[in-house]
């Protein structure tokens, strides 16, 4: 795509091009003040001028810009080119008298020199220029390079900044590919472990875990690639992923998910809210004290915003809070590329209260 849209963009430039100096030589005929018949010595002597500017922007524009100027030899560049208009326009006006001559003026010679008469009557002075032709040719060519290496220019502006988005494009997806590929292992080995708890406890339902497992596994590695997930697909994977891991505590631990009663028909970035209910289930549950985790999914009226919290208790060492904390910034760190600042998130660790909380509000 990127080599047709560069041929596309020559051919329109070649067209453009094309038409203009095509313009250029008819416009003398379409403007020209001719009362009786078309003064073809002065077009002759206009397309003379035209030619020498059409031949001194070929030589700009594909050997002097390419060669010289954008390979960084901008003194030999301007020396060149100035060089050329200067040469132009002497060669122009030496050969002024020529250009300037009618036919009237060259009489064929007399067959009888004795017939001719004592004196010839000279022409009369025809109207004076206001500028010289050959002055006229310098200030044209200076005006017509200026504004066809503007043309050039902003040409290549507007290809340079279409890679710095396609760059800066390709940059996000690789940071949001990262940071997704992040979530994916470690939700992986939690989830295996508490399978592998359950095994000894429970057989079948451990088989049932592995059979869940398998489809959030599915959900993650083929559906997840989209940009956005219905969010009745990403709630059907929250609610999976709470059921495995209520598998390994026992009743003491309080998990309570509370979702939209009708799911709206909307879609969210997949696996947006996974890194903090696994961080609550990774470091908010002890087996000594009591814990809980509440997990809230709301929608507002106009279904244009999602709110999620996450609360649970505290129960965790210094290397835990650390290690917690490398996977909130993680999460942070896909929003801000996501939503840039249209999002709302507060962190809220209270340690005299024993609790953590989480509260995200992003658009839909």
């Amino acid at each position: 795509m990127t080599i047709k849209s560069k041929y596309t963009e020559r051919a329109v430039q070649l067209l453009l091009t094309t038409l203009v100096w095509m313009l250029i030589f008819i416009m003398p005929l379409l403007f020209g003040n001719f009362e009786n018949s078309i003064d073809w010595s002065h077009i002759f002597k206009i397309w003379t001028e035209n030619s020498i500017l059409f031949g001194i922007f070929l030589i700009n524009r594909y050997l002097l810009m390419p060669h010289l100027f954008f390979k960084g030899k901008r003194g030999l560049y301007f020396a060149t080119i100035i060089s050329i208009i200067v040469l132009s326009s002497f060669i122009f006006y030496a050969n002024q008298d020529l250009l300037n001559a009618r036919p009237e003026e060259f009489p064929p010679p007399p067959h009888d020199l004795l017939t001719m008469p004592f004196e010839q009557p000279s022409p009369g002075p025809g109207p004076r220029e206001l500028i010289p032709s050959y002055a006229n040719l310098l200030i044209m060519s200076i005006l017509l390079l200026g504004f066809d290496s503007g043309i050039i220019f902003f040409s290549k502006w507007m290809r340079a900044e279409q890679n710095k988005l396609k760059a800066e494009k390709e940059s996000v997806e690789n940071k949001m590919a990262f940071l997704q590929n992040q979530i994916s292992p470690h939700f992986f080995m939690n989830t295996l472990n508490n399978i592998h708890a359950l095994v000894d406890i429970d057989t079948d339902e451990a088989k049932e875990a592995i059979i869940k497992l398998s489809q959030m596994m599915d959900y993650m590695l083929y559906e997840s690639q989209t940009a956005k997930i219905s969010l009745k697909q990403e709630i059907g994977f929250i609610n999976s992923y709470v059921d495995l891991m209520k598998l390994r505590f026992t009743d003491d631990v309080e998990v309570k998910v509370q979702m939209p009663d009708n799911i709206p028909l909307v879609k969210m970035p997949p696996l947006l809210t996974i890194s903090f209910i696994e961080n609550a289930f990774k470091y908010g549950v002890s087996y000594e004290a009591h814990s809980f985790i509440h997990i809230n999914i709301d929608i507002n009226d106009d279904q244009t915003r999602l709110a999620f919290m996450v609360r649970n208790t505290i129960h965790s060492t210094n290397e835990k809070k650390k290690n917690s904390g490398i996977g909130l910034q993680n999460a942070r760190n896909r929003l801000d590329l996501i939503y840039g600042k249209n999002y709302q998130l507060t962190i809220n660790n209270n340690e005299n209260d024993h609790i953590f909380e989480v509260n995200l509000n992003i658009p839909l």
